[in-house]
């Protein structure tokens, strides 16, 4: 029996912390520019014109090699993501890049409740 050794890129988790970095930084130009009384909410503030669903499209991989490493890697938390979203039945869509978006979209907005009041409260304090 011949053994083979693959290696395989693991880059979710750094396209996850990419679109959070992105969202942050939107978070704090809308505070600045608006001057909010309140945490601003992320999908009927910050996404108003779309920006964080773009923000979150482009941090999904393109190329089939590494969709196809994502999903050896975190196959189940990606399903749970589709499913979760509740938007259909086939988590591989558009060969699994739906059910990734998904997960990116859930990661940014469990990040998002966990810092925003933080972020709002550090710029108005000054």
């Amino acid at each position: 029996m011949a053994k083979r050794q693959v290696e395989i890129d693991d880059t979710l988790q750094e396209r996850v912390d990419m679109a959070v970095d992105e969202v942050e930084e939107l978070l704090r130009e809308y505070i600045k520019e608006n001057e909010p009384i309140s945490t601003p909410d992320l999908y009927s503030d910050l996404d108003y014109s779309g920006s964080v669903h773009e923000i979150i499209d482009t941090s999904v991989p393109i190329y089939t090699k590494e969709i196809d490493d994502t999903w050896y890697l975190y196959g189940n938390q990606l399903e749970e993501a589709y499913e979760n979203a509740g938007i259909g039945t086939n988590p591989r869509e558009n060969n699994g890049m739906v059910a990734i978006i998904c997960y990116i979209e859930q990661e940014v907005a469990d990040w998002y409740r966990q810092n925003a009041d933080d972020i709002f409260d550090e710029m108005t304090e000054e």
